[in-house]
């Protein structure tokens, strides 16, 4: 246990960090921008995160799901093979819809995503071996160089376009970083000879990380269709008056998936432990954790928003409230799918986020047709709360996971729960 707490902290640490960082960048970049010029520069990071999710093909949660360093090392070079052959296709696939359509030829960046993309599997070998600490000096170096170029590049009134690769670059260049550490470490993996091996470890690989592709596509989009929505429904001015709100709680709703990418290694190789004893632990936690940001935040909304984005900004106010609002039901969703990941439902995680995306789909519809950006943060809001505690009890094989929710949930107004925080922490002091 103690090697999981220090690779959490270390990610909390890298989260505070990060979000102090992005958000200062963020908050000059909007200033920079202003309301239409920023809804472009969303829009760009929309689809730059939706293409990052493409190449990664869920093979992401198959590589760190392996229960011994052994199986690590033999998929590895399969690993790397699968991303290749997936990134030159979605690489072709991109270039053809580029040039066939009259988009942005801005959007050329995103194409080097596609390149670097086998990349990444470097990043999978330090997560399924716990090397967090490692990586959270990786990514907050990255992340605080280029944050402090787009500092610079307003401050020059650089174009937009270097603003946007500077995002494209944040990607590459972590990755690149990966190899040469791993290459430096000496990692070795597994070269399997026979061609018999090797297609059945690739058909391993794509069997399982399909069913997390789409299941991790399905969220990405639902987590995305707003700002989709609102531009083809309301124009890009409202895209950014939108966007500057997301921005502030994006950081914070990433936390989950962070989380996600440390326990679920720990969680599968430790196959004594009780597992849904454990993910209660987890969901109940993530929730006391996310209610006092979401409370204080929610208060101070007001004064907070015009201060740091500009009275430009100050029609996002009530919409960032909705959406902080939502926080701790973001999160409850998002930490939940350790729970396919850990009891092999991958199938049963995909239909959970095609069922989210479709209801998103509609309430974005509806809501933003009538209500404009703050229609699109209510339809954020009723969607996931549908998400998290209805859809899971309609199926047998899912509902365990939602009666464990609904535990969590139901600690959180529990006196009980917080005696016991008091007790643990009064001990710790004492030591």
């Amino acid at each position: 246990m103690k090697g999981i707490a220090y690779n959490v902290a270390a990610l909390i640490i890298e989260k505070f960090v990060v979000t102090i960082i992005l958000m200062t960048s963020n908050v000059v970049v909007i200033r920079y921008l202003g309301a239409k010029d920023f809804g472009e520069l969303a829009l760009f990071q929309v689809y730059l995160a939706l293409a990052t999710v493409v190449t990664e093909f869920g093979v992401r949660r198959v590589y760190t799901s392996q229960k011994s360093i052994k199986s690590e090392k033999i998929i590895f070079r399969e690993v790397v093979f699968v991303k290749y052959i997936i990134a030159a296709l979605f690489f072709s696939l991109f270039i053809l819809f580029l040039f066939s359509f009259d988009i942005n030829k801005n959007y050329i960046l995103i194409a080097i995503i596609f390149v670097v993309s086998p990349w990444e599997a470097y990043s999978y070998h330090f997560e399924a071996n716990l090397k967090n600490d490692l990586l959270v000096k990786l990514r907050v170096t990255v992340t605080l160089s280029l944050a402090l170029i787009r500092i610079y590049l307003c401050y020059i009134k650089a174009d937009i376009t270097l603003l946007m690769l500077s995002f494209v670059l944040n990607y590459a260049l972590t990755n690149f970083i990966c190899i040469v550490i791993a290459k430096r470490n000496n990692f070795n993996y597994v070269a399997l000879n026979k061609k018999t091996n090797r297609r059945k470890v690739r058909k391993y690989i794509l069997s399982r990380s399909f069913f997390f592709w789409v299941s991790v596509l399905a969220v990405q989009l639902n987590m995305r269709t707003d700002q989709l929505m609102l531009s083809a429904l309301a124009g890009t001015a409202s895209v950014g008056i939108y966007a500057g709100a997301y921005k502030l709680v994006e950081q914070l709703m990433s936390i989950p998936s962070i989380l996600a990418n440390v326990l679920l290694p720990h969680i599968s190789r430790n196959v004594q432990s009780n597992k849904e004893k454990y993910l209660l632990e987890v969901y109940k936690i993530s929730m006391l954790a996310s209610l006092p940001i979401c409370i204080i935040l929610l208060f101070i909304a007001p004064l907070l928003l015009p201060l740091l984005l500009g009275r430009e900004f100050i029609d996002s106010v009530p919409i960032f409230q909705i959406l902080i609002s939502a926080l701790p039901i973001l999160v409850i969703v998002n930490v939940s799918g350790l729970y396919y990941s850990i009891f092999k439902l991958e199938k049963y995680a995909v239909y959970r986020n095609v069922f989210g995306l479709c209801l998103s789909l509609v309430l974005n519809y509806v809501f933003i047709k009538y209500f404009g950006a703050i229609g699109a943060a209510i339809s954020v809001f009723i969607s996931y709360t549908l998400l998290a505690y209805l859809f899971e009890w309609i199926l047998p094989l899912t509902r365990k996971n939602a009666h464990l929710k609904l535990q969590a949930l139901v600690s959180v107004f529990n006196i009980k729960t917080y005696q016991e925080i008091f007790a643990y922490a009064l001990q710790k002091i004492k030591k």
